[in-house]
């Protein structure tokens, strides 16, 4: 099996996997999905669609934020990293909220320390468990891509594969770009490190989501604090640029299948 650049198997994704508004595709009938989010806001950036879809159509759903988000702004005395990871567990409730979730009964956070998310070690296994011990019945895993050019986000995507080990044979994982996106869409401002090399041909799906673009939207804008509308003493902090927004309001979410 030949290697491609990650920007040409990227575009292949996008252009040639199975496309649909079903997610039986993904899910099965009837399961469950799992999402891990490394951060608060990966969720609605990442699959937001995808949870908008699963509320709709009453599947169950657990949210797991994996780390708190706390170094978007080290920049602030004003908001210092308690008070700012209590803002975005309130940020992230609300982005589930006009999803269609419920917060209080789907929503989960593992606090772990935002840029230093582990890969091994206590920490590691303690938050191993805790996924296992809250991942539903025939369920789904939903993680970030293990190619997104972010340590949290392939942390996470490690603890998921770890995770789906810990389940019923057979558990299937997607990983969900989101900054992985710019090796074939750039974006301005955001460096990135030498593309990998990916074995062709990708597998996956492409989610329509176009029907639930409007709660997706909704749900980004909760996220106030990574759009530059809460923090104002921290020049350098944190925005999320323009450029990937409009990448995750696509009509379509891109699920990439890990094999077993």
């Amino acid at each position: 099996m030949g290697l491609i650049p990650a920007a040409t198997w990227l575009r292949a994704a996008e252009r040639d996997l199975p496309h649909g508004t079903g997610l039986t595709a993904l899910m099965g009938p009837d399961g469950a999905a799992l999402v891990l989010a490394p951060h608060p806001d990966d969720e609605s950036l990442g699959c937001g669609g995808l949870l908008a879809a699963c509320a709709a159509a009453r599947r169950r759903v657990t949210v797991v934020v994996v780390s708190d988000g706390a170094g978007s702004h080290p920049g602030s005395r004003a908001w210092p990293p308690a008070r700012l990871a209590e803002l975005r567990q309130a940020e992230t409730r609300d982005a589930v909220a006009a999803l269609g979730l419920d917060a209080a009964r789907d929503l989960h956070f593992l606090g772990l320390p935002d840029r230093s998310v582990p890969r091994e070690g206590p920490a590691f296994e303690a938050a191993l468990a805790r996924l296992v011990a809250l991942a539903p019945a025939d369920c789904t895993v939903f993680a970030a891509w293990r190619h997104d050019p972010h340590a949290d986000h392939a942390a996470s995507f490690v603890l998921a594969s770890a995770l789906r080990q810990c389940l019923a044979p057979g558990t299937r994982l997607f990983a969900y770009p989101v900054w992985g996106l710019a090796h074939a869409h750039p974006v301005p401002g955001f460096p990135l490190p030498a593309p990998p090399e990916l074995p062709a041909p990708p597998r996956g799906y492409r989610l329509d989501v176009s029907s639930w673009l409007p709660a997706k939207r909704r749900a980004i804008a909760a996220h106030r604090s990574q759009l530059g509308q809460v923090i104002r003493d921290d020049p350098g902090g944190f925005v999320l640029p323009q450029a990937l927004l409009d990448l995750a309001c696509r009509p379509a979410e891109l699920f990439l299948e890990e094999p077993a």
